[in-house]
């Protein structure tokens, strides 16, 4: 299920992307095979793209391959994860950086993702789970 939050985040993308080319709405419809309306309605949040148009939106439009997928939650959990470890490594490896420099950018990226996924779970951020019933306490 895609949330509020990633279906902005995708309907801004594609827009910026799309006038980013000068393309029209029915510029872009013709390179997909799919109709002006159909674009018009992604564009205003109305209706998301399948699997199939995503990628074709991303070629179409030269963006990196999996970055509208990631915005609207096509991207399968272990390559979401996979891309954490890249995100983590990149820090890790990038010469520029010295110790104090990695670890808060760490912190900082550990800190946004527990966020992120407490605003998934309608949590506040640091918030512990719920307890259930079949909790000792």
């Amino acid at each position: 299920m895609t949330t509020r939050e990633q279906r902005e985040a995708f309907r801004l993308a594609l827009t910026h992307a799309r006038r980013e080319l000068q393309w029209s709405q029915r510029r872009l419809a013709e390179e997909l095979g799919v109709s002006h309306s159909t674009v018009a309605l992604w564009e205003r949040g109305k209706s998301l793209p399948t699997s199939t148009n995503v990628v074709g939106l991303e070629r179409a439009l030269g963006v990196e391959g999996g970055t509208f997928a990631r915005l609207l939650g096509y991207m399968p959990q272990e390559t979401m994860r996979q891309e954490m470890l890249s995100v983590l490594d990149a820090v890790m490896a990038d010469p520029d950086l010295g110790e104090r420099e990695r670890e808060l950018l760490l912190t900082m990226y550990r800190q946004l993702v527990q966020q992120r996924r407490a605003e998934r779970l309608g949590r506040e951020p640091g918030e512990p789970p719920p307890r259930r019933s079949s909790d000792k306490g």
